[in-house]
């Protein structure tokens, strides 16, 4: 125990486990009526659990691409430039910029030894985008603060 004591601030664990993974979170906030970019879950909805934090797994499985022949499927329909992306990749690993349908299958195979074991999904690309994050201190008041932010755009190969 701390003296005074800590008192964790922010949502509970089920919701942080949902919005923590990148298909997860897009199945979610598109069931929810939010603007996504395209994807290859674009159709799928589904409620998660809010006691658990989990999607049903036929819905999550919906969003995922599971070999180098369904990628090239889902990025010909999406339309290229595409990312190739690992729902557990981070910090630049597990991503893949593809323009082309002769690559697709190569930038798969690669996604997938950079984060072994991770789902993968493909989003459009958005060229002329930055990828920010803000950091957020809230209270149980409403009062709230952006403590900073960063451009990860860097992290794009």
């Amino acid at each position: 125990r701390s003296d005074p004591p800590i008192k964790f601030i922010g949502p509970a664990g089920p919701p942080m486990r949902a919005l923590g993974d990148k298909i997860g979170s897009t199945i979610i906030a598109q069931t929810a009526g939010v603007p996504c970019i395209a994807w290859n879950g674009d159709d799928v909805r589904a409620e998660y659990d809010r006691e658990t934090g989990c999607l049903p797994d036929s819905s999550y499985q919906a969003g995922t691409i599971t070999n180098a022949t369904e990628a090239l499927e889902a990025a010909t329909k999406i339309g290229f430039p595409v990312m190739i992306k690992a729902s557990e990749g981070g910090g630049g690993k597990g991503i893949r910029m593809v323009d082309n349908a002769e690559n697709v299958q190569t930038a798969y195979r690669q996604v997938c030894g950079e984060v072994p074991g991770s789902p993968i999904f493909i989003m459009k690309l958005s060229s002329k985008s930055r990828h920010l994050e803000v950091q957020l201190l809230a209270d149980e008041y409403g009062d709230a603060v952006a403590l900073n932010g960063r451009d990860c755009s860097v992290q794009r190969r």
